[in-house]
């Protein structure tokens, strides 16, 4: 102590102190502000994820929706098949029913079903949709019954065949009109036999392959000039 004072140290330490107080606010700043930008990141990125779970969330819930529709379908599918089966099974049960109705072994009647003719004066084409209807035989099959039959012999069967086999792949899946044109029988019976020459057409192309019980649609009709009855077969495209 050269003076005889002693050494005032409070304004050095204060300064100390400062620099001191001062450096950690600035790392207090730095680390608030990384402290903001990452909770900002971090929120975003919640933000994302939760929209992301939100999207699956909805997609999970229309696949769950589709899925019950296409159930629902199914169902209502299956329903119709059945409903299809059990009418093909009355409709056989009633065609054999008459085929007991009629005079076992008569010679008249073997005789008049080997008379079942199979007229084609083109091969059958599929129609489009919006086609006119004519009254030619072009792409047109014509079954003639003699009087009193109404089922397809084998022979006649096996010309179907030849006919429709080779273009099985693309008359399958199309709309079919069978018209049964009545006969020289009485009206009500001939009404009766042009039903079920229909009906035994129509189960001979479902068994073929060619229609359904929904896409083979029957039409029964009288003409003016009567002569033997006949069925006429179409294809026509959905």
């Amino acid at each position: 102590m050269e003076s005889g004072k002693e050494l005032n140290y409070w304004p050095g330490f204060v300064d100390a102190l400062s620099n001191v107080v001062l450096t950690l606010v600035f790392v207090l700043v730095v680390f608030v502000f990384a402290l903001v930008m990452a909770s900002s990141k971090i929120g975003q990125k919640a933000f994302e994820i939760a929209e992301v779970a939100r999207e699956r969330e909805v997609q999970r819930a229309q696949a769950e929706n589709e899925m019950l529709d296409l159930r629902a379908e199914l169902r209502e599918m299956l329903a119709n098949l059945q409903d299809v089966q059990s009418e093909n099974e009355k409709l056989r049960k009633q065609v054999q029913e008459l085929k007991r109705q009629q005079v076992p072994g008569s010679e008249e009647l073997n005789a008049l079903k080997e008379k079942v003719q199979i007229k084609i004066d083109a091969k059958p084409r599929v129609a489009e949709a919006d086609d006119a209807e004519t009254d030619s035989n072009n792409g047109v099959i014509i079954i003639v019954f003699p009087r009193g039959v109404f089922e397809i012999n084998p022979n006649a069967r096996t010309e179907l065949d030849k006919v429709l086999d080779p273009q099985k792949g693309q008359l399958a899946g199309t709309n079919v009109a069978v018209r049964s044109v009545m006969g020289a029988e009485t009206y009500s019976e001939g009404r009766r036999l042009a039903y079920y020459r229909g009906l035994t057409v129509r189960n001979y192309l479902i068994d073929k392959g060619l229609g359904t019980g929904q896409t083979v649609n029957i039409l029964i009709e009288q003409e003016k000039e009567v002569g033997d009855g006949r069925v006429e077969i179409r294809f026509r495209r959905r």
